[in-house]
């Protein structure tokens, strides 16, 4: 019966290590996050500093936490293979300026809500998503951002990183791919960067 009881155990302790290495995970990068999010929100509510140094205090914040430049590939789809390298740097700098003009719009209408991490899923274990409540005075607002873990690091970068979040339903990557893809039907990836440039 003991042997038995040893086997068992013997096929099921790599599950019960993984559990509890998901655990520690989950644990770590939640911590992490909302640390985040009370750094975010010191710098919003700092009254002392220009609208265009909150915005860039804010960006420098979470650069080390969101995956830009994949997130700027994906939202080329195919057409990211054909830029070159200059022009790939140009269009993630000006993805991540248009990034920054649209959270600025929503930072602007920031009073004092709180984020709250409703549910964590780890579908994969170098994939997670913190499901969250935008939660204000009368009413909340589903964000879920969606991270993954690169099986290399990257220079500045934190181990997990956010490479998408979607807004009550809507996933920013695929609301981007879908303009771009639309953009680029009649028109060339150089002047999908010239409109992109006249926005920031």
């Amino acid at each position: 019966m003991k042997s038995i009881f040893k086997k068992i155990l013997a096929v099921l302790a790599p599950f019960i290590l993984s559990y509890n290495l998901q655990a520690d995970e989950q644990s770590e990068l939640k911590s992490r996050f909302l640390n985040k999010i009370d750094e975010i929100i010191v710098i919003v509510e700092n009254k002392n500093i220009t609208k265009e140094q909150r915005n860039a205090d804010i960006v420098k914040s979470i650069s080390p936490m969101f995956d830009f430049e994949l997130m700027a590939k994906l939202s080329l789809g195919s057409t990211w293979k054909e830029l070159s390298a200059s022009d790939a740097k140009r269009f993630v700098e000006l993805y991540v300026e248009r990034m920054k003009q649209s959270y600025s719009a929503k930072i602007d209408a920031y009073e004092g809500e709180k984020v709250e991490i409703n549910k964590i899923q780890q579908p994969k274990s170098n994939r997670m998503a913190f499901f969250t409540d935008l939660v204000g005075k009368e009413e909340k607002l589903e964000i879920v951002y969606k991270f993954h873990k690169p099986s290399q690091s990257i220079q500045g970068k934190e181990d997990w990183l956010v490479y998408d979040v979607e807004i009550l339903g809507v996933s920013i990557l695929k609301t981007d791919r879908a303009q771009f893809k639309e953009f680029l039907r009649t028109k060339s990836i150089g002047e999908l960067m010239d409109a992109l440039a006249k926005q920031s």
